[in-house]
């Protein structure tokens, strides 16, 4: 491994090396003349874009036209083309966090695209400059776009916020603007994205908002870097210099004369170094402290894509990493190195030369084993070469065999590392991230990383591997099918059955309103309410139904959910389309029929809001006769005018001959038939009397009170009133109030049909034991008499009754009666 070291390269007192990851030399990568192509990287591995570079000549083909935008993995692989024809002249490309391709055209307009070419959104920037104008610049970065125009303004849009492009500032039109870079939002001062210019007049300004902050270089600065860190900047100047500084540029870190012109990419590698790059001379130059440098020359055009702790590096032939030497793999190969992973990774390799020299490395090593296994183990998931790193493996697991107390769950965590870098990395997956990277963004961003890839199969293994749960996995890899399958004759019952089958098999708790919806939004609308009814909550079916306009389902299931919220959710959306006109009253009328519980609430709702006009719309439509004849006797009970209430039932009384419910239309007619006896009896008396709203008995009742029994008689017959209730309100009313001689002369008129028991009871409601007693004989009933006589401590009377009984029984009851009342009237008495 001695060769190995020995490729390494110094700058200052810090070793850099590039590890190959892939060869291109056969891919369709390959067959790209880079030099004549605009390009962006993703971040962390990801895709690489490239498009046609409007300044320079490029020989056409069928494969590569200059309307369309190549979308590359870092192996080589063709993962999309997108048609920029809408788009207009796009003048510059780049990625933001999430893998979507950001395309800016020279109107000041963004399109948003997925790397597989499907466009996402669209941002119209010029609304908020003074006059639509073209780009000048612009510099996009993972979570927005900033555009410097021919106005002089400068617009920053947030791609991940619903917030208009904000207007930052306006450059003088004397200040010619040659680069332009951003500080992202989490190493400004402000909070907010700052953008820095650099001008022809020698000026480094800094704008965010309606602020600006103005420096001077030491001379014209015709393009500027700023570190992954955010805290140091690079520039070159108009003669040729490098200049290193602090963002406050207080402090100058770095003067370096490259006796050149300016670079075609001036990009930092980590944060130790920088790179100026000549495409015209294929020269990549490597620049570090103390005017150290190391020099690069390659055969053709290459393409360099920042990480945040090196640089990927695309030629025709091969994609390189270039980086930082770690410092376990300095430790480790370094030539005469005596470090414990150095010994044991020396240890290992005589141990497979089955060299006895193995035990004694290890013996010398044993105090310092433990950090030897865990460099070893953290020098395998830096490096990209499976040979050394399956060497390295080794070497640790031979160290862990000696050493009881290690922690395994320590190796296992490391081993599983290496497991899923090692498989995003491979050609099909081409996502070569760096372990600092995987570290950086997490298992779970790694995981939506490879759901924009599409690479459903291994997030969902990766998930189960790592056990975090694999449901968001199928869910996404649900939709993606939804959106992305081929449109054919039953292909959404296909779809419908791979997907359940698949949920049933992995027993996935996935959102089936989120992938309905999907299938919706694709105009899928047939497999959306298949996969729709597989939620158990109505609350989620209900809208989505209502927005697919299957509004009878969406109210079958409010209904059978028996929540009055989903169903008046339903009923409003029938009746906002009826006021828009969208339906008719007859369509509203066949979507509610049958359905009670829905008539029921909207009825109620129309009711508590006074809405008379849409409830006997709906009650008509609906002909629901009985419904709106009741609705016509509260509007009865409302009025206090005769004419409108006469009129009213006679309508109600219609309502139910058609409902075909006699009773209530002989009700009608008779309260009808009342309003108008009880005007006339006013009118008679002067109105003397109030017999407006009162019932037939109320009314007799009244009658009798004014000793107007002829007419009480009269109303007796004319409503057929039983002579049973008729007796029985004329002896209430005379008792009530105390028209003792009346009660007397009606109880002589005829033979009483209801007896005489009743004229006793009513005389003694009103406390007349006299009267009571002048009705008692003439109750047929002896044994009633006998009870009442007791009532009234007539016991001389009821014993005479009781001696035409000749029974015992009543006797005793009489003399206990008596002793009782004896001794009632001496308590009294003391």
């Amino acid at each position: 491994m001695s060769t190995y070291s020995a490729s390494w390269d110094l700058l200052h007192n810090i070793k850099y090396y590039k590890q190959e990851i892939y060869q291109l030399e056969e891919t369709e990568l390959s067959e790209l003349e880079l030099s004549g192509f605009l390009y962006a990287g993703s971040k962390n591995g990801g895709p690489i874009a490239f498009m046609v570079d409007y300044t320079k000549a490029v020989k056409q083909t069928s494969m590569i036209l200059s309307n369309r935008i190549y979308v590359f993995s870092s192996s080589g692989k063709l993962l999309g083309e997108i048609d920029t024809k809408d788009c207009g002249k796009v003048v510059d490309i780049g990625w933001d966090k999430e893998d979507r391709l950001i395309c800016v055209s020279l109107d000041s307009r963004i399109h948003i695209f997925s790397m597989f070419g499907d466009e996402i959104n669209s941002i119209t920037v010029s609304k908020t400059s003074k006059m639509t104008s073209m780009v000048n610049l612009c510099k996009i970065w993972d979570t927005g776009v900033a555009i410097l125009n021919s106005a002089g303004d400068i617009l920053v849009a947030d791609l991940f916020k619903k917030k208009s492009p904000a207007l930052y500032t306006t450059i003088p039109s004397e200040k010619e603007i040659y680069d332009m870079d951003i500080i992202p939002a989490r190493f400004s001062n402000s909070r907010q994205p700052e953008v820095l210019l650099c001008s022809s007049t020698g000026e480094l300004l800094t704008c965010v908002d309606f602020e600006s902050n103005v420096e001077y270089a030491i001379e014209p600065v015709v393009k500027l870097s700023l570190s992954p860190s955010g805290k140091i900047l690079a520039y070159f100047t108009n003669n040729g210099k490098l200049v290193v500084t602090t963002l406050k540029h207080d402090q100058i870190l770095l003067q370096f004369d490259t006796k050149g012109s300016c670079p075609t990419k001036l990009v930092w590698c980590g944060t130790d170094s920088i790179l100026c790059y000549w495409e015209k001379k294929n020269l990549l130059l490597m620049i570090g402290p103390n005017d150290t440098y190391v020099r690069y020359q390659y055969a053709g055009s290459i393409c360099l894509i920042p990480e945040i702790d090196g640089i990927r590096i695309l030629s025709n032939e091969t994609c390189e990493f270039l980086s930082r030497v770690p410092d376990v793999i300095e430790s480790i190969f370094e030539i005469g190195s005596d470090s414990p992973g150095a010994m044991l990774f020396e240890a290992n390799q005589c141990f497979e030369q089955m060299d006895s020299r193995a035990d004694k490395i290890i013996r010398v090593i044993k105090s310092d084993l433990s950090q030897a296994i865990k460099d070893c183990l953290i020098a395998a998931i830096n490096e990209f070469n499976l040979e050394r790193q399956n060497l390295l493996i080794k070497a640790a697991n031979l160290g862990k065999t000696y050493l009881r107390e290690f922690d395994h769950g320590y190796f296992a965590e490391k081993i599983k590392e290496i497991r899923i870098l090692n498989q995003i990395r491979v050609y099909l997956v081409g996502i070569p991230m760096t372990y600092n990277e995987y570290k950086k963004i997490g298992v779970r961003n790694l995981i939506k990383k490879l759901l924009n890839h599409r690479n459903h199969l291994l997030a969902y293994e990766i998930t189960r591997y790592l056990k975090l749960g694999s449901d968001k996995v199928l869910e996404r890899w649900a939709c993606d099918k939804i959106r992305y399958s081929e449109r054919k004759a039953d292909e959404d019952e296909n779809i419908h059955d791979q997907i359940m089958k698949k949920i049933k098999q992995t027993k996935s708790k996935v959102s089936y309103v989120k992938i309905a919806t999907v299938a919706r939004d694709a105009g899928r609308k047939k497999l959306a309410i298949k996969l729709i009814i597989h939620d158990p909550r109505s609350s989620n079916q209900v809208p989505l139904l209502i927005s697919m306009n299957k509004i009878e389902m969406a109210l079958d299931e409010a209904i059978n959910s028996r929540d009055d919220d989903l169903i008046y959710l339903v009923l409003f959306h029938l009746l906002n389309e009826l006021k828009s006109q969208s339906i008719t009253e007859k369509d509203l009328f066949s979507k509610l029929k049958n359905r009670e519980k829905a008539i029921e609430l909207l009825i109620l709702y129309w009711k508590q809001h006074n809405d008379e006009k849409h409830l006997q719309m709906l009650l008509e439509g609906l002909e629901r006769h009985r419904d709106i004849a009741t609705l016509n006797i509260e509007k009865v009970l409302e009025s206090d005018k005769i004419d409108f209430k006469t009129n009213t039932l006679k309508r109600a009384s219609a309502k139910f001959e058609q409902a075909k419910n006699v009773f209530y239309k002989q009700m009608c007619e008779q309260q009808s038939k009342l309003i108008m006896v009880q005007h006339e009896l006013e009118l008679k008396k002067n109105r003397s009397i109030d017999f407006f709203g009162k019932s037939v008995n109320e009314t007799i009742a009244l009658l009798l009170q004014n000793r107007d029994k002829k007419t009480a008689y009269k109303i007796k017959k004319q409503f057929k009133v039983p002579d049973k209730r008729y007796w029985w309100i004329v002896i209430s009313t005379y008792a009530k109030n105390r028209m003792w001689e009346n009660l007397a002369l009606f109880a002589e008129s005829k033979n009483s049909p209801i007896g005489y028991e009743p004229f006793v009871r009513v005389c003694l409601n009103q406390l007349s034991k006299k009267e009571a007693a002048r009705y008692i004989p003439r109750i047929k009933n002896m044994k009633k008499r006998v009870d009442f006589y007791i009532q009234l401590e007539m016991f001389r009377q009821a014993s005479d009754v009781a001696g035409q009984l000749k029974d015992d029984d009543i006797f005793k009851q009489i003399q206990e009666a008596k002793e009782i009342s004896k001794k009632l009237k001496k308590k009294q008495y003391k």
